[in-house]
């Protein structure tokens, strides 16, 4: 018959194997192996993709490649609203996107990036810090997708092919707007004539002159030639954007709590570099845009948000949730 093993034998034994399986459930190069897709609406080489690409290559190199990472770019898996219904389905692991998904799903929390909501970049983090917090968690709650990080895109500016120096020089204005009910509704009381044409054909519209101005941040001006179909660059700065890392809650759920330490870890450094390219960003994109031959025109941007405060404060009375609405002036005080 076996002699039982002495407690002064049998503990020191159980402490090291207990260690043992510590040690091996904490090494990023053990466990099963991950892939995880991006579907991002991003060009490559913009800071939304190099914040994506240092996220794959810390966590491709901190796991011997046991988790690797397939950035599907420029919107290859579909547009904003497809990549958020892909993210709640758990069709796909990760997206990257700006704040559309919010105007379809969200249209009462839909108040960060209205014309003239922000005066700033620091209104943008008072918003994202505060009641954005609480919008990310409502759209986890509701929809089943985490906000993993946001990065601050930039300021969008007004381009066109003749100078809008004033408010009342955007009367008659054929521009090129997206989707979102309540920008049409801000351009439109200032006398613009927007219309709807796919991002994708932007430039041609441009060119030919089916429109005559459109707005985005100087980065994506720059990054799609723009300024190849536009003389005026506009520093309207009417709206401060967003970039937003996403996940499924569903994929997220299937992972170690190790890889889940690893991915949040991996993600705030990616983050952290995007927000470091874009926080003086703009400056520098205006810069290179004048370079390429585009005259920069700047406006009273006071007297663009007093003419668009009418509309919105029709929006926000008939649209907007007033409780969340009454968070973000508070925090933007």
């Amino acid at each position: 018959m076996l002699k039982k093993l002495s407690a002064a034998l049998l503990v020191p034994l159980l402490l090291a194997a207990a260690s043992t399986v510590s040690v091996a459930a904490s090494d990023p190069k053990s466990g099963k192996k991950v892939t995880a897709n991006v579907a991002s609406v991003y060009p490559p080489g913009s800071p939304m993709d190099l914040a994506l690409n240092k996220l794959k290559e810390t966590l491709e190199q901190q796991t011997g490649g046991r988790i690797g990472i397939q950035i599907h770019r420029g919107g290859a898996m579909g547009d904003e609203k497809q990549t958020f219904e892909l993210l709640s389905q758990g069709s796909v692991e990760i997206g990257a996107v700006g704040a559309g998904p919010m105007t379809t799903f969200f249209p009462k929390y839909f108040i960060s990036e209205v014309p003239y909501m922000f005066a700033g970049q620091d209104d943008f983090w008072k918003f994202w810090n505060a009641p954005g917090k609480e919008l990310s968690a409502l759209i986890e709650k509701q929809r089943g997708v985490r906000t993993d990080g946001v990065i601050y895109r930039g300021a969008r500016y007004l381009t066109s092919n003749r100078p809008v120096k004033t408010v009342a020089d955007v009367k008659g204005l054929k521009m090129r707007l997206p989707p979102v009910k309540t920008w049409f509704k801000v351009w439109e009381s200032l006398g613009a004539v927007p219309s709807t044409i796919a991002f994708s054909e932007v430039y041609m519209a441009l060119k030919t002159g089916v429109v005559e101005a459109q707005e985005n941040p100087p980065e994506t001006i720059l990054a799609y030639k723009f300024y190849e179909a536009q003389k005026y660059l506009i520093a309207t700065e009417h709206v401060y954007g967003a970039a937003i890392v996403m996940s499924s809650s569903k994929w997220w759920a299937t992972l170690s709590k190790d890889d889940q330490a690893l991915f949040t870890k991996a993600m705030k450094e990616a983050i952290e570099l995007g927000n470091s390219i874009t926080r003086n960003g703009d400056a520098e994109m205006v810069k290179k845009l004048q370079e390429l031959g585009m005259t920069l025109i700047t406006v009273d941007k006071d007297a663009f948000k007093k003419a668009v405060q009418p509309v919105v404060d029709s929006i926000a009375a008939t649209e907007w949730d007033p409780a969340f609405y009454a968070k973000v002036k508070a925090a933007l005080k």
